[in-house]
């Protein structure tokens, strides 16, 4: 029967066709079951986040400027694990932006990858960007300071600040060179100076409203010089009697060469203090005498530049016995004391020692100090003209006139381009009179002559 079978050339032909289709069958599921296990470990996929990745732009430097990309971005990478990881390791991609054949003016570009595995994707936060491409433009200017009270010591001015170069170069978007309004140069420390400095500070390009602007600037860095001075307010000095003398003697007068002192301190302290009275003990005074004597610090204030005076003080013996002419007496002629408890006898001579005041009006303000490259206005008062009031003995006050009196303002402390507050001092009064001004201080804008010229100059070419 096997041999008929095996014999029989159809029978054959049936058996190996029957075992082609068991072997083709077996040969399928072991394909089937292995491209189930490759396709389940190929979707064994993970995603991760790499943060702050640099964008590069790609434009003509030269000749373009561009705003608006970001400096750096988000990418969320997704694929096979064993990717991602090695990706966010290693950081090896680029992110991108081609503005090599974008036109001039706002446009919207959008950010891709480079170097990053066909088998990983990659999303980039924010995946676009608004960018302005401008021509690329460079000028000079010149460089201003920031200096101001955080600067200084209480009690303290600035004066003559320069810088090193004068003049920086700015380069950028030729829209944004164009509202450059200030290029200021700031003091890096937090140092209060009390004296001549000369220090390190960051250039910065403000437009008008003092915004900081998007542009390089050369040198970032320059030197700023500057002279420090003191400032303060003027204040009459007032003497003021303390203690008692001995029975048998009076205090006569006391005067002082020094008939003001500078008094330093904050604004708003200043403000307050108008004269300085003078302690002056004389409960050890037996005669005629001159003492030194310490200036007191008014509340408020940090400092007095003078620290102490000298008082000269006259004394006189006191007489008991009362005197009476009976050939001229009157009713008026009973004996008074004087304010220093001096007896008199209301004679002409001791009326003409007794203290009393006089008010010399529109005395003009002369100005002492300015920079020879400055130029000062007068703001207030506004007539140019002060009223002042003089204390003291009768005598000496019939002697001072208005042609004899020079009222001045010291502008030593001002700087260009500010409003200028100083105290005025006035000479030609006698040392045994003391004085005060009505106003106190008088106010300056001061200005460079150099601004001055500058705008003459711009005005006679536009004519």
């Amino acid at each position: 029967m096997m041999d008929r079978i095996l014999n029989n050339k159809w029978s054959i032909r049936i058996v190996a066709l029957l075992l082609a289709a068991i072997l083709f069958v077996s040969v399928s599921t072991n394909d089937t079951t292995r491209s189930k296990r490759i396709f389940q470990t190929r979707t064994a996929n993970d995603s991760e986040v790499v943060t702050s990745v640099p964008v590069q732009v790609y434009y003509d430097k030269t000749n373009l400027s561009v705003t608006g990309i970001p400096d750096t971005v988000d990418v969320t990478i997704s694929g096979p694990r064993s990717l991602v990881k090695s990706a966010k390791a290693q950081q090896d991609f680029t992110v991108y932006a081609d503005l090599r054949n974008a036109d001039i003016g706002n446009s919207t570009v959008t950010l891709h990858t480079r170097n990053l595995s066909n088998r990983l994707k990659a999303s980039i936060h924010p995946k676009t960007a608004k960018v302005n491409i401008q021509e690329r433009v460079t000028k000079k200017f010149s460089v201003g300071t920031e200096i101001g009270k955080a600067n200084l010591a209480e009690g303290y001015s600035v004066s003559k600040v320069t810088t090193d170069p004068q003049q920086i170069t700015v380069t950028g978007a030729k829209d944004t060179v164009d509202k450059i309004a200030y290029v200021k140069a700031t003091l890096d420390n937090k140092k209060k100076y009390k004296a001549d400095f000369k220090e390190e500070a960051t250039v910065t390009a403000f437009d008008n409203k003092l915004n900081k602007l998007d542009v390089s600037v050369s040198p970032q860095r320059v030197m700023i010089s500057g002279k420090v001075t003191k400032v303060g307010k003027t204040v009459p000095l007032e003497l003021k009697q303390t203690g008692k003398v001995s029975d048998d003697l009076t205090v006569t007068d006391m005067t002082t060469n020094t008939v003001e002192v500078v008094v330093l301190g904050s604004d708003k302290a200043l403000s307050s203090i108008n004269k300085i009275e003078v302690p002056v003990d004389v409960s050890d005074i037996t005669a005629d005498t001159v003492k030194e004597i310490n200036v007191p610090v008014p509340k408020g204030a940090t400092e007095v530049e003078t620290k102490t005076i000298e008082v000269r003080i006259k004394t006189a013996k006191k007489d008991n016995n009362a005197t009476e002419d009976n050939d001229n007496s009157t009713s008026g002629n009973d004996e008074k004391k004087n304010n220093n408890g001096q007896e008199n006898s209301g004679s002409d001579n001791e009326d003409q020692n007794a203290a009393t005041t006089k008010t010399i009006n529109n005395i003009a303000i002369r100005t002492m100090n300015l920079d020879d490259d400055l130029k000062a206005e007068l703001r207030s008062p506004s007539n140019g003209k002060i009223s002042i009031t003089l204390k003291g003995p009768k005598d000496a006050l019939n002697k001072v006139s208005a042609g004899g009196l020079q009222v001045n303002a010291d502008l030593s402390g001002a700087k260009a381009d500010s409003i200028y507050s100083t105290g005025l001092t006035v000479t030609g009064i006698p040392s045994n009179i003391s004085y005060t001004t009505s106003p106190g201080k008088a106010q300056f804008v001061i200005a460079s002559k150099e601004d001055e010229a500058d705008k003459a100059e711009s005005d006679e070419s536009s004519s």
